[in-house]
C-alpha cells in the first residue's frame, strides 16, 4: 500500500480547515437568521408595535444581505476572500450586538441591516473558498453539504430562543449571537490561506457575467435564485408568527421551526451525498418542486399538529436541499476569478425575494389574508421557480463554463 504523499496530506488538511471554518460561519448565519423569528412577538410587545409591523425588521436584514452579497462578493475576487470573510464576520457580530441593544424600531432596523451586510458579504466568499479548496471531483458535494450548516444553525437558534426567551428575554439571544463569532475570527485569521484564484490587480466585473452565451444562463440563474431563496427564507422567517396567528403557543411554534430546520439538515446532507456535477440541476428542479407542494399543504393542516410536523420536516428537507444545490450550480457556472462575483450577485438577486417576501406576507396578513393563503403564496413562488430551473438546466447544458481569469 502506497503511503500518502506529504503534499497531498497538506492539501487535505488545508481543505479540511477551510471547510470546517466556513461551515461554522454558515452555522452562525442560520442561527442569527432564524433566532429572530420566534422572538418577533416579544420584541413587538416591548417596543409597543403590532406584530404585523415587524415585517420591516425581518426585511431589513435581507436588505443588508443582498447589498453585502453584491458588494463583498466582488471585493473578495479583487482584494482577497479571506480578508473579506474576516471583515464581514466581524461586521455581523457588531450588528448582532447592536440588535441586542436596540430600544426603538429605527435602531432595530439599522442593526438588522448591518447584520445582514455582514452575513450577505460572508456567504459568497465562504462558498467560493470551499469551491476552490475542496477537491475538484467533490466540489459540488462539498458546496452543497456546506449549506447543511445553515439549517443546523437555524435549528439551534430556534431551540435557543424557545429556551431563553421566557426566562431571560429577547436581548440575551442576540448577545449570544454576537459573542459566538469571535472564536471563528481567530480561526480564519491564523488557519485560513488566501485564495489562489484572486487577481488583486483587477476585479472580475459584473459585465463578465453577461459575456457571450453565458448571459442567458446568468439571467435564468438570477430568477431561479430569487424564487428559491424566497421560498426557503420567507418560510423560515414567518413560520413561527403564522403558527401563533393560527392559535399555537410560542414554544410550540418554535418547535415546528426547529423541526423544519432539522429536515433541512437531513435534506441537504442527503442531496449532497447523491449529486455530482452533472446532477445538480436535476436535483434543484426536484427539490424545489417538492418544497412548493409540501408548503402548500402546511397551510391546510395547521389544525393537525402531527401532520403539520411531518410536513414541516419534509418542507425543510426539500427547500434546504434546493438551496444547497443552487449554491453548487452557482459555484460551477463561472470562471474561477469571477466565482465570488457570480455567486454574490446570484445570492444578492435571490435575497431581493427575501426582502420583498416578508413585507408581502405582512401586507397580506394586514389586509386580512388567512394563514392558509400565506402558505399558498409561498408555495406558488416555489412552483414558478421550478419552471425557471428547467430553463436554467437547458441553458447550462449548451453553455460551457469559462475558464481562466
Amino acid at each position: 500500500m502506497t503511503a500518502p504523499c506529504p503534499a497531498d496530506a497538506r492539501r487535505t488538511a488545508l481543505a479540511r480547515r477551510v471547510i470546517i471554518g466556513c461551515a461554522i460561519v454558515a452555522f452562525l448565519d442560520g442561527f442569527d437568521t432564524q433566532a429572530i423569528g420566534p422572538a418577533i412577538p416579544a420584541i413587538a410587545a416591548q417596543l409597543g408595535l403590532k406584530p404585523d409591523a415587524m415585517g420591516s425588521v425581518l426585511g431589513a436584514s435581507q436588505v443588508g444581505f443582498l447589498i453585502g452579497a453584491f458588494l463583498f462578493g466582488a471585493l473578495g475576487d479583487r482584494f482577497g476572500r479571506k480578508r473579506m470573510l474576516l471583515l464581514t464576520t466581524g461586521l455581523f457580530a457588531v450588528g448582532t450586538m447592536a440588535t441586542a441593544l436596540s430600544g426603538s424600531l429605527e435602531m432595530l432596523i439599522i442593526s438588522r441591516i448591518a447584520t445582514g451586510l455582514g452575513l450577505g458579504g460572508a456567504s459568497p466568499n465562504f462558498i467560493s473558498m470551499v469551491g476552490e479548496f475542496a477537491p475538484e471531483e467533490r466540489r459540488a458535494r462539498a458546496v452543497t453539504m456546506l449549506w447543511a450548516a445553515v439549517p443546523l444553525g437555524g435549528m439551534v437558534g430556534a431551540y435557543t430562543t424557545g429556551q431563553i426567551l421566557p426566562h431571560h428575554g429577547w436581548h440575551a439571544i442576540f448577545v449570544i449571537g454576537a459573542l459566538a463569532p469571535l472564536p471563528i475570527l481567530v480561526w480564519i485569521a491564523f488557519l485560513f490561506p488566501e485564495s489562489r484564484e484572486v487577481a488583486p490587480a483587477r476585479a472580475a466585473p459584473v459585465r463578465s457575467l453577461f459575456a457571450g452565451d453565458i448571459r442567458t444562463t446568468t439571467l435564468l440563474l438570477w430568477i431561479t435564485s430569487f424564487m428559491t431563496w424566497s421560498t426557503l427564507v420567507v418560510t423560515a422567517l414567518w413560520l413561527p408568527a403564522l403558527l401563533q396567528r393560527a392559535g399555537w403557543s410560542a414554544p410550540q411554534a418554535a418547535t415546528m421551526l426547529a423541526l423544519n430546520n432539522a429536515g433541512g439538515i437531513v435534506g441537504t446532507l442527503a442531496i449532497g451525498m447523491l449529486i455530482g456535477r452533472s446532477g445538480a440541476h436535476r436535483a434543484l428542479i426536484a427539490t424545489l418542486g417538492l418544497a412548493g407542494c409540501l408548503i402548500g399543504l402546511m397551510g391546510l393542516l395547521t389544525g393537525t399538529p402531527l401532520a403539520f410536523a411531518i410536513l414541516a420536516i419534509g418542507a425543510g428537507c426539500a427547500a434546504s436541499a434546493a438551496g444547497g444545490t443552487l449554491l453548487a450550480v452557482s459555484s460551477g457556472t463561472y470562471a474561477p476569478a469571477a466565482r465570488s462575483t457570480g455567486i454574490g450577485w446570484a445570492l444578492g438577486v435571490g435575497r431581493t425575494g427575501t426582502v420583498l417576501g416578508p413585507l408581502a406576507i405582512g401586507i397580506m396578513l394586514g389586509l386580512g389574508a388567512s394563514v392558509a393563503t400565506a402558505f399558498a403564496a409561498i408555495a406558488l413562488v416555489a412552483l414558478i421557480g421550478v419552471l425557471f430551473a428547467v430553463g436554467l438546466a437547458r441553458s447550462a447544458r449548451s453553455t460551457p463554463v469559462p475558464q481562466g481569469d
